[in-house]
Order: C-alpha cells, then sequence, then structure tokens
C-alpha cells in the first residue's frame, strides 16, 4: 500500500462536492490533490502521473486494469444543465460536429445520440474553446462543464441537453465520471475517506454555491439549484446499467475498442460487461 495518493480532481462546480472533505483536510496524511480537465486527468492517469482520478467513464475502455471507487460518481437524471449540443439550426440536420476539447465521454455521448436517436452520422471533429468561433466552424458544437453551465447561448441557436436525451430515450441515468484508481491501492480506510469528502462537501452546498466563481463571478443561485437537482454523485445499480448501455453502444461505433471489464475496487471478483448482440437499440428513436 502506497502511503501517498496522487489524487487528480477536474476544477468544474459539480465536482466541488466529491472534493470539499479533501480540501479541508481530509486525508491530509494520504492524499495529494491536484487539477486539471477531464481529458487531461486522464491522460496522467495514464502516464502513472496519478494514482487515482476522477475520469470521463470511456477512458475505463482505455486504461487497462483501473478499478472504481464504489459508490461514486458524477451522474444526471434529466436535464444536466452543463452539457450541451448548440446548433445553428434543426441540430439533426448538423453536417458537422464540433466536440468539446475538454470532453470525452459526452463526445462520445454526442456520437451515440446521433446515431441512436437521429440516424445521422454527421463529421465530427474537435472545434474551438470560443463557442461563436466554434459555430461558425460547425453547425453544432458540444459543451460541457461550468462554461455550458454559465455562458448563455448565443441568441437564435438551440440548446439540446444531452443528459435529459439521454434519459429520455433509455429511461436511465448517465453517469459521466467516475473515481477510478490503480489496482491494489484502494483499501477501507481510503475508501472511507473518499465517501465521507462527499458528505462533508454535500453539507455544504450552500457555502460551495456562494464562494464557486467561473470567470470572476459568482452565480451562487444558480450553482446551488444545479448542485441541488441536476448533479448527482451516487453510484448505484441503476447507474452502473446506464453505464453498461454507454460501453456497450460506444464499443459497436467503433469509439472504444471493446467493453470493457469493470472493476469495482474491494472486491475481491469482477464484473464483466458483455456486448449483447441481440440486443435491441441502445437509444430508442424519439416519437
Amino acid at each position: 500500500m502506497r502511503h501517498e495518493i496522487r489524487v487528480g480532481a477536474v476544477a468544474y462546480l459539480n465536482t466541488r462536492p466529491l472534493v470539499h472533505g479533501f480540501e479541508q483536510g481530509l486525508g491530509r496524511d494520504r492524499i495529494v490533490l491536484s487539477y486539471d480537465v477531464p481529458s487531461t486527468l486522464s491522460d496522467r492517469l495514464a502516464r502513472d502521473e496519478l494514482d487515482a482520478a476522477l475520469i470521463p467513464v470511456i477512458e475505463l475502455a482505455r486504461i487497462p486494469d483501473l478499478e472504481i471507487v464504489p459508490g461514486l460518481g458524477i451522474v444526471s437524471r434529466g436535464p444536466a444543465r452543463s452539457v450541451f449540443l448548440i446548433s445553428n439550426g434543426r441540430p439533426e440536420e448538423a453536417r458537422s460536429v464540433g466536440l468539446d476539447p475538454e470532453s470525452r465521454t459526452t463526445n462520445a455521448m454526442t456520437v451515440i445520440l446521433y446515431d441512436r436517436v437521429w440516424n445521422a452520422r454527421p463529421e465530427f471533429a474537435p472545434g474551438p474553446v470560443d463557442l461563436r468561433a466554434s459555430l461558425k466552424a460547425h453547425d453544432a458544437v458540444v459543451r460541457i462543464g461550468d462554461k455550458a453551465l454559465f455562458e448563455p447561448p448565443p441568441a437564435g441557436t438551440t440548446v439540446v441537453d444531452l443528459g435529459e436525451l439521454w434519459d429520455r430515450t433509455t429511461g436511465l441515468p448517465f453517469v459521466y465520471a467516475v473515481w477510478a484508481i490503480r489496482p491494489g491501492i484502494l483499501d477501507e480506510s481510503l475508501h472511507l475517506i473518499f465517501h465521507e469528502s462527499l458528505r462533508l462537501g454535500s453539507e455544504a452546498i450552500e457555502q460551495i454555491a456562494a464562494d464557486y466563481t467561473w470567470n470572476g463571478r459568482r452565480f451562487p443561485e444558480l450553482a446551488r439549484d444545479y448542485l441541488t437537482h441536476n448533479i448527482r454523485f451516487g453510484l448505484g445499480p441503476d447507474e452502473l446499467e446506464a453505464l453498461r448501455l454507454f460501453l456497450e453502444a460506444a464499443a459497436r461505433l467503433g469509439l472504444i475498442p471493446a467493453v470493457p471489464e469493470l472493476r469495482m475496487g474491494l472486491e475481491r471478483r469482477s464484473s464483466r460487461v458483455e456486448t449483447a448482440t441481440n440486443r435491441s437499440p441502445i437509444v430508442e428513436p424519439l416519437p
């Protein structure tokens, strides 16, 4: 067991409850916390620069042998309010879609939803971080995180909440990120520390919302409503089923090489997710 655990997190509002305890000194004798965007965290974990990280779930198929810290994740059920597809016209008619350079899981969900909901196959390419520049280069763009939550979309654009669309078409929540950790590191004590950090954060939602700034501004009412009604942090049976559906769909479309073996930390057995070739479509078309 390594004494010092290098933990990477995302500096978005929706991660604040998960890391609040760490920032208050919880586990300071073991946890060394750093921040980055989701895509970079995954790369750092793959390069063995981190022992654990809050990573996009699609990276479970790309970084071998990771374990999931049981019971914790970033999840939405219904509108997410921070994962959008913003288009100049009808999104299903887009010929090119600009992907968010900070995202990997939501980018993949967008490809899946285009295929299953709209039966459309536009060109997908990385878009500029600047929203207006991206909308000049593409018919539609993916937008995630704080910039999706706090920056109003340009007038005249069409906005699709991708979390809500996933829920409507699958009847399940969507899991964006999980705490992933290298094998053999998670023990009972560390597991309790991760959960205690969220417990402390859940008790401090008002403070987190009041103090959080984006581009030098505070949006306390919006932040509180978002953390209270849109984002969830539990990882239970419904969330694991949703994760399975997402990974199966991603594998079918070639977005990942294969459906990964899901390993839950502290369990000595693994739960393999098999791709069912005779399963009905992952996402049923909208009426």
